[in-house]
């Protein structure tokens, strides 16, 4: 269920709440419940925020986390990749895989 809430802020920081919502294309209330659910320990309020799908709660992405997940988007649905990609040596190639394995 959803309340009102009012808050009495700087004009400032008002002005300037609402060009970082705007920026990432959310609502003030938005932003600030998301803020709340952050400081109380929840997740964001926004659906995909990177919770697993067993239920397990995740934590909550930062919103410089949040907004590099948003250019870069989702890992594609081969990943995690087995092999390393990309244009490496066989060295890199190599240094890659031990760090995976070993962080696995």
């Amino acid at each position: 269920m959803k309340s009102k809430l009012t808050l009495r802020m700087n004009e400032d920081v008002k002005e300037r709440a609402k060009e970082v919502a705007r920026e990432r294309g959310t609502s003030l209330s938005a932003l600030v419940e998301d803020y709340f659910r952050l400081l109380s320990g929840e997740g964001s309020s926004d659906e995909g925020d990177g919770s697993p799908e067993d239920g397990e709660s995740a934590p909550a992405l930062t919103p410089r986390l949040k907004e590099v997940h948003e250019q870069i988007g989702s890992p594609p649905p081969e990943a995690p990749f087995d092999e390393p990609r990309g244009d490496l040596t066989e060295d890199e190639r190599q240094l890659v895989k031990a760090a995976s394995e070993k962080h696995a």
